[in-house]
C-alpha cells in the first residue's frame, strides 16, 4: 500500500514522481483578517497586484549593498504559496515570510526612494499585526487575492495566468485547478467572506450570524471552521442567558432577570429580543420601585418635563462599578448615554432620541402626540452598555392651546388661540368666578374658585360666548387628540390635554338701534328717523366701509367717534351717487352697529339714440345711469308694450342694446331700475321714437322687361339715392 505524507513527493511504480497524484491544495474560504477591504483597496491604488508584491519589498538598487552587483545563482521564477509563503533568495535558498521578514521589508520600504515607500511601510505595519495573530495570515491574504484574480479573469483560471501573477511554475497548475474546482466567484458568498471579520469578533452577534449563514456550513478551511464554532458558541450562550432571564421574570425576580438581560445585551448589542427584554424588565423594576405601595418608594433619577410640544429629560450621573476586564486607569472610563423612546407596553418598538452632546439632559422634539410613551436612559462605557437602563413612567404629550387672547365683544367675549395641528377636539368650560371678599352665604371662602360650569362650543381657532352679563369669567380650555387603539383615552376616542385656565371680562355694551325708518322722500331729499337705543346714545352716520350686521362691534371707527345726532336726518345725495346711512349706538369707548338704509340717486339716461339695423331689429345706445345696476328698456308699438331689463355689466361690454321691432312707428323709453334694498330718488326716463317704414311695392313678374328697368328712388336704409340700373327688390333682398 502506498502512503503519502505532506512534504514528500509521491512515487510511482517506476520510482519516479507523478504530480497528477498529488492531492489538490486546500484553498482559504475567507481572508481571515479585519480591515481586508481597506487593505486591498490601498494596495490596488498603489499598483500592487496582491500582497505578495508588497511583501517582496522594493527592488534592490544598484550600488546599495555589498552583493548588489553579484549575479544570482538561479533565476527568480516566482513565489511559492501552497506550503506557506516563500520568496526566492540567493542561490537555491528560499526565504519564508514570517515576522522577521515583514519587519525587515518594512524597514526597506521606509528607506526606499520609491514614492510608494511611506504608504507601503504603513501597510507592512498592518501585515505585522496579521502575522502576530496568525503566522500563516500573510499567506492566507496573498492566496485569497491570487485565487480571486484567477477566478474573475475572462478565460478562467489557468497555469499561465497564475505564473503571470508571480506564482512559481511548479505550483501554478495545481493552484489553477483548485481555483477552478471550488473557489467562490463574484456574489454574496464572497462578499460575506470578505466582510464577516469586520463584524465579528465584536458585539454585533446577530449581524455576524446573518453574514455567516451565507458561508459554507461545513467549511474545509480549518480557520473558518474555528471561527464559526466560536460564533455559534457565543450565540448559544446568549440564548441561554435570555431563557434564564425570561424564567426569572415569570417568577417575579425582576432584579435578577434584569441582570441576565443586561448580560445578553452586552454580548449581542444588535439582538432586538435581548434589548426588548431588558427594557421590559427595567420598566417593571422601575414601576415596582416607584410605586406608592412599595415598602420604600424612591424618586426617579430621570425627571420628565412636558412643555408645550416637547418632552425634556434630565437625569443624574450613573454610578457604575469599575470594569474588571481592564486594568489601570482605563477600568473606570468616561460614561456616555443613549436615550430610547418606546410606547408604553411595547419596548420592541423603541427608537433612539437624538443626543448630540454629553450633558445630562435631552430635549425630545419628535415625541408623538396623544400616545403614552416611556423613556430609557442607557449608560455606556466605550460604546458598550455598562449598566441597567433607567426607565421613566408613562409620559403623555397632549399640548394645550397657545397664544390665548380674550377680547370683549358686544354682550360677551371672544377667545382666540393657536392649536396644535394634530388636535381634533376642543373643549371649553365656562365658570363664574366668585367675588373677592369675605366668605359667602354658605360660609365657604371666596378665593376666585369657580362655583359652576357650562360647556361652551369651541373650534380650532376659538369661540365667541354670548350673551353674558358684565363680569369676569373663567374658561378651562383643553384639546383632544386621537388616541391609539391600544391605549384609549377619555371616552375611548380622544385623549384630552391637562387644560389651560383663562380669565375673560365681559363689559357693558350699548344696545343696538332697533328700527330705522324713512319718513319722507320729497324732491331730492330723504328724511330718515330712528328709535333711540335702550342703552347708550344713538346716532345716524354716513357709513363708508363694508356693511355690518346689527350688533357688530363698531368701536374705533370714525363713525362711532362722530358727534351724537338728534332727531330725523335729511340726506341729499348727489346725482349719480349712493350713500349708506347706519345707526350706531355709543356707550363710552364702545359702539355697536345697528340697521342701515341705502340711499341712491341714479343719474338720468342721457344721449339715447335708436336706429333700425335691418327689417325686424333696432339698436339703442345711451349713457349708463350710474350707480344703477339695471335699466328698464320699454317700447310701445301698435298699442302693445314690451319690456326688457339690461344689466350694467352686459351693456358696458356690448355698448348697445338690440330690440325686436316691425316697420310700424315705435316709442322707446329707458329708465334706471332702483335696487330692492335701497331707497332710490326717481329720475325722469329718457324717450325716443322711430318713424314708420313703408312697405315695398309688389314684385314684377320674373324675366319681364319692366323688372330690369324699374328702380326705387328712396329707401329708408340707404342714403336717399337709388343706384342706377339696380332693381329695388335686389336692394331689399339680403345678399348671401
Amino acid at each position: 500500500m502506498e502512503r503519502w505524507r505532506p512534504g514528500a513527493r509521491a512515487e510511482d511504480a517506476s520510482g519516479g514522481t507523478d504530480g497528477r497524484r498529488l492531492p489538490p491544495p486546500v484553498l482559504p474560504q475567507f481572508p481571515g483578517m479585519r480591515g481586508f477591504d481597506e487593505l486591498d483597496s490601498v494596495m490596488r491604488r498603489l499598483g500592487f497586484r496582491h500582497a505578495a508584491d508588497l511583501l517582496r519589498g522594493p527592488a534592490v538598487e544598484a550600488g546599495t549593498g555589498v552583493f548588489a552587483t553579484l549575479p544570482k545563482a538561479t533565476e527568480d521564477d516566482g513565489f511559492r504559496i501552497l506550503d506557506g509563503l516563500w520568496f526566492p533568495a540567493r542561490g537555491r535558498a528560499w526565504t519564508r515570510v514570517d515576522l522577521r521578514h515583514i519587519q525587515e521589508t518594512a524597514e526597506r520600504w521606509r528607506t526606499s526612494t520609491d514614492p510608494r515607500g511611506g504608504t507601503a511601510a504603513a501597510l507592512m505595519d498592518t501585515m505585522e499585526t496579521v502575522v502576530r495573530d496568525d503566522p500563516m495570515g500573510p499567506r492566507r491574504v496573498v492566496l485569497w487575492q491570487v485565487c480571486r484574480e484567477l477566478k474573475d479573469r475572462a478565460g478562467g483560471p489557468t497555469a499561465e495566468a497564475a505564473e503571470a501573477l508571480g506564482v512559481h511554475s511548479a505550483e501554478a497548475a495545481p493552484l489553477a485547478a483548485a481555483v477552478a474546482a471550488g473557489f467562490a466567484g463574484r456574489g454574496p458568498v464572497r462578499d460575506a467572506a470578505e466582510s464577516v471579520n469586520e463584524v465579528w469578533p465584536g458585539e454585533r452577534l446577530r449581524e455576524a450570524l446573518r453574514i455567516a449563514d451565507l458561508l459554507p456550513s461545513h467549511p474545509t478551511d480549518h480557520v473558518l471552521a474555528n471561527f464559526l464554532t466560536r460564533l455559534n458558541e457565543r450565540a448559544a450562550a446568549v440564548d441561554r442567558l435570555m431563557e434564564e432571564a425570561g424564567r426569572l421574570g415569570r417568577l417575579g425576580e425582576l432584579r435578577a432577570a434584569t441582570v441576565s438581560w443586561l448580560a445578553a445585551v452586552r454580548r449581542a448589542t444588535d439582538d432586538e429580543r435581548a434589548l426588548t427584554g431588558l427594557l421590559g424588565a427595567a420598566t417593571l423594576l422601575a414601576d415596582e420601585r416607584h410605586s406608592p405601595d412599595a415598602p420604600s418608594p424612591v424618586d426617579s433619577t430621570v425627571r420628565v418635563g412636558v412643555e408645550r410640544r416637547a418632552v425634556t429629560l434630565t437625569w443624574t450621573a450613573a454610578r457604575l462599578p469599575r470594569d474588571t476586564a481592564r486594568g489601570g486607569k482605563d477600568r473606570g472610563g468616561p460614561v456616555s448615554y443613549r436615550v430610547l423612546r418606546f410606547p408604553d407596553g411595547a419596548p420592541e418598538r423603541a427608537v433612539e432620541v437624538p443626543y448630540p452632546d454629553a450633558s445630562l439632559s435631552v430635549l425630545d422634539l419628535d415625541a408623538p402626540i396623544g400616545r403614552r410613551v416611556r423613556y430609557a436612559v442607557l449608560p455606556l462605557r466605550r460604546g458598550q452598555l455598562a449598566g441597567t437602563p433607567r426607565v421613566t413612567g408613562a409620559v403623555l404629550l397632549v399640548p394645550d392651546v397657545e397664544e390665548v387672547r380674550a377680547v370683549p365683544v358686544p354682550d360677551g367675549v371672544r377667545l382666540e388661540w393657536r392649536a396644535h395641528p394634530a388636535a381634533r377636539g376642543f373643549r371649553a368650560v365656562r365658570s363664574a368666578a366668585r367675588r373677592p371678599g369675605g366668605p359667602d352665604g354658605s360660609g365657604q371662602p371666596v378665593d376666585g374658585v369657580p362655583v359652576d360650569g357650562l360647556l361652551v362650543p369651541a373650534g380650532r381657532k376659538g369661540f365667541t360666548d354670548r350673551p353674558l352679563r358684565p363680569g369676569t369669567y373663567l374658561y378651562d380650555i383643553s384639546c383632544g387628540y386621537p388616541a391609539v387603539p391600544d391605549l384609549p383615552g377619555d371616552g375611548g376616542e380622544l385623549v384630552w390635554s391637562p387644560g389651560l385656565r383663562v380669565a375673560a371680562t365681559s363689559l357693558e355694551w350699548p344696545s343696538p338701534v332697533e328700527d330705522v325708518t324713512v319718513r319722507s322722500l320729497e324732491g331730492g331729499t330723504v328724511t330718515i328717523d330712528w328709535r333711540p337705543p335702550a342703552r347708550g346714545n344713538g346716532r345716524l352716520v354716513e357709513w363708508s366701509g363694508p356693511p355690518m350686521a346689527a350688533g357688530d362691534d363698531a368701536s374705533g371707527t370714525p363713525a362711532a367717534r362722530s358727534a351724537p345726532g338728534e332727531g330725523p336726518v335729511s340726506v341729499v345725495p348727489e346725482a349719480r351717487s349712493r350713500v349708506r346711512m347706519t345707526a350706531v349706538s355709543v356707550l363710552g369707548d364702545r359702539a355697536v352697529a345697528g340697521p342701515s338704509v341705502l340711499v341712491e340717486r341714479p343719474g338720468a339716461v342721457e344721449d339715447l339714440t335708436a336706429r333700425r339695423l335691418a327689417p325686424g331689429t333696432a339698436e339703442l345706445r345711451f349713457r349708463w345711469p350710474e350707480p344703477a345696476v339695471l335699466v328698464l328698456v320699454a317700447w310701445e308699438q301698435e298699442g302693445r308694450r314690451r319690456e326688457m331689463r339690461v344689466a350694467r355689466s352686459r351693456y358696458l361690454a356690448e355698448k348697445r342694446v338690440e330690440i325686436p321691432l316691425s316697420g310700424r312707428p315705435c316709442r322707446v323709453e329707458v329708465s334706471a331700475v332702483p335696487r330692492p334694498d335701497a331707497v332710490s330718488i326717481p329720475t325722469v326716463p329718457a324717450t325716443t321714437s322711430l318713424p314708420h317704414v313703408p312697405e315695398p311695392p309688389p314684385q314684377p313678374p320674373r324675366n319681364s322687361r319692366a323688372l330690369a328697368l324699374l328702380t326705387f328712388p328712396w329707401t329708408p336704409w340707404g342714403n336717399g339715392v337709388a343706384p342706377r340700373g339696380r332693381p329695388w327688390w335686389r336692394r331689399l333682398r339680403p345678399r348671401f
